[in-house]
């Protein structure tokens, strides 16, 4: 009895065992993880140092040389105090030197803006002293020099230059005609320029005085100062950071009394030029100087310092190549030309699908990229005839980095030599896929669809500025930015942490280098001196790649992605995209 009472409990307690354990007996079932296609990428960045951006200043001196300097300046010392500022600054590649030398004839003994000038050529111009004193001409001299200079410059370049200009002379215009006054001028203001050298001599040839005609006006104060303001109308029309226009005189009082001042009439009338010379350097926003005799005559006072201004972040947009918002959603771009796949395929364009296309975004191999031909077809552009357009693309690299080929900058009139052509912190690529002008810098702060969002935001969040969003801006797609400043370091350097977080990633497909899909984001980071509105500034990009299949892959698994400093470069058609950050497979 007590034995199968024994068995009767083992049995009892064995069989509440198993009923009470059996679900771990169950296999275990793997643990579904879920991969999203979010990636988040983190910088920290900082701007270069100042003494790396180039800040260009410009000097021009005027200079007069007619006759009345063989009376106040008979050794010619003009000339040693212009050598002296040419050697002063002497190979610095931020100052630079033009001359203009003057009398009735104007010669430009440097034909353009050097720093490393012909001296002894300049000084043997201005050491001549002949003929008389063409204001007016000297001041159209200097216009047409400065004016050919700033077209020659890049737009960016202008934005940092200084232009001085160093008006020098020791009297009074001549000759000054009026057409209400009698010319007391030898009558050549009264005389038709044909007729000057069967009246004057020789030496009063008609190229003389260009804008001269006979009973008008020349060279009165208010031409001159016409002049002066003309020249100061360059800084808007070029956009170019400061012109300004100095006066000096040189006055020598003993000089009045010199005989061969006396005879030669050289007119020294002191009233009269400091009067004219001050309303110079008032229209010109520059300062009038005064030497009193020849041996005082110094152009080192000027400030001939190039500027150095640190940077500060203009700047931060991040741009996932092969994902593109169009008809309102989100549409794979495997090969990044930026035409949706959908659309490629409408067209039977390359997109990358192991296709024969050496180049996918090209499908027609004429260095025309595919979404650059459908969107110019109307100018005779076609991405499957290499014979359109019949204009070839002589010119194929990317000089400025932006992502079109100069020949494609060429058609659209853009600065090959720049990323933004205009100025408005796109670039010029990205303007042309929102369907914006990259030579106007207004449409950028616009509103193309009317949705209440700037186009540059819409650009800056992944979304297309032509396509109306809802009123919290489609925010299931759009990017968000969040970036802080850290630090301002001993060189003038400016640190930045910066967090982008909702770039969302597409399946793309297989391309000829690359797995399905890969995905290549673009972080520029844009920097440009805190108080110059109209830099251009300076841009260096990083490059991740990527990857997301939908339920199957996602590289990195963690969608962070950490860019340092020395991640970010310089674009060129090289350096970006060959040092890409790539993430490690799963």
């Amino acid at each position: 009895m007590r034995d199968g009472g024994a068995r009767f409990i083992f049995l009892c307690i064995t069989v509440f065992v198993l009923r009470c354990s059996s679900p771990g007996l169950e296999a275990v079932r793997p643990q579904q993880v879920t991969l999203d296609d979010l990636l988040q990428v983190n910088v920290d960045v900082c701007t270069q140092p100042a003494a790396d951006a180039l800040f260009p200043v410009k000097v021009l001196f005027v200079v007069d040389t007619s006759n009345s300097m063989i009376a106040t300046d008979p050794q010619a010392l003009r000339a040693t105090a212009v050598s002296n500022a040419m050697q002063r600054f002497a190979g610095n590649p931020a100052v630079q030197f033009g001359v203009i030398a003057f009398d009735a004839r104007i010669d430009q003994p440097t034909p353009s803006f050097t720093n490393s000038p012909n001296i002894g050529a300049v000084s043997t111009r201005l050491s001549v002293a002949d003929r008389l004193t063409d204001y007016q001409g000297a001041l159209g001299a200097a216009y047409s020099f400065l004016s050919q200079d700033m077209q020659n410059s890049s737009a960016a370049e202008r934005a940092r230059t200084k232009y001085v200009v160093i008006f020098f002379t020791d009297g009074i215009p001549d000759p000054q005609c009026s057409a209400t006054t009698v010319d007391t001028f030898l009558g050549v203001c009264e005389v038709d320029r044909q007729n000057w050298q069967a009246m004057f001599g020789p030496q009063l040839d008609p190229s003389l005085y260009p804008a001269l005609q006979m009973g008008g006006d020349y060279n009165q104060p208010y031409q001159i100062t016409k002049a002066v303001d003309d020249i100061l109308e360059l800084q808007d029309a070029y956009k170019v950071a400061e012109v300004r226009v100095h006066s000096a005189l040189l006055f020598d009082p003993t000089a009045v009394n010199n005989p061969l001042a006396t005879n030669m009439a050289f007119y020294l009338d002191r009233p009269r030029a400091v009067s004219l010379l001050t309303d110079v350097a008032a229209h010109g926003q520059g300062t009038f100087t005064e030497f009193s005799n020849a041996q005082n005559i110094s152009f080192l006072n000027f400030n001939y310092t190039s500027v150095k201004e640190p940077n500060a972040l203009a700047d931060l947009v991040v741009t996932n190549t092969n994902a593109i918002f169009a008809d309102e959603k989100l549409q794979a771009d495997t090969d990044g030309d930026g035409l949706p796949d959908a659309r490629e395929f409408e067209l039977k364009t390359c997109v990358g699908l192991g296709q024969s296309c050496s180049n996918p975004a090209d499908s027609d191999g004429d260095s025309y990229s595919d979404f650059f031909e459908d969107r110019f077809r109307e100018s005779g552009f076609d991405p499957l005839d290499r014979n359109k357009p019949l204009q070839a693309c002589r010119v194929r690299n990317d000089s400025d980095g932006d992502g079109l080929r100069d020949c494609e900058e060429q058609f659209l009139g853009t600065d090959a030599r720049l990323f933004d052509s205009d100025g408005d912190r796109l670039t010029d690529l990205q303007e042309l896929r929102g369907i914006l002008d990259p030579l106007d810098a207004t449409d950028s702060i616009g509103d193309s669809d009317n949705d209440g969002m700037r186009n540059i935001d819409e650009i800056r969040t992944h979304l297309n500025p032509n396509v109306r969003n809802s009123p919290h801006g489609d925010a299931d797609v759009r990017y968000r930015y969040l970036v802080n400043e850290t630090e301002t370091r001993p060189d003038g350097r400016v640190c930045y942490h910066g967090e982008v977080r909702n770039i969302r990633l597409l399946t793309t497909g297989t391309g000829t280098d690359s797995p399905r899909g890969a995905s290549r984001v673009f972080v520029s980071f844009i920097e440009a001196p805190t108080n110059r509105p109209l830099d251009f500034g300076e841009i260096r990009q990083a490059c991740v790649d990527v990857r997301y299949v939908a339920g199957a892959v996602k590289s990195p698994a963690s969608g962070v992605i950490d860019l340092k400093d020395e991640n970010f470069k310089t674009p060129t058609a090289l350096d970006v995209t060959r040092d890409c950050v790539r993430a490690d497979a799963p």
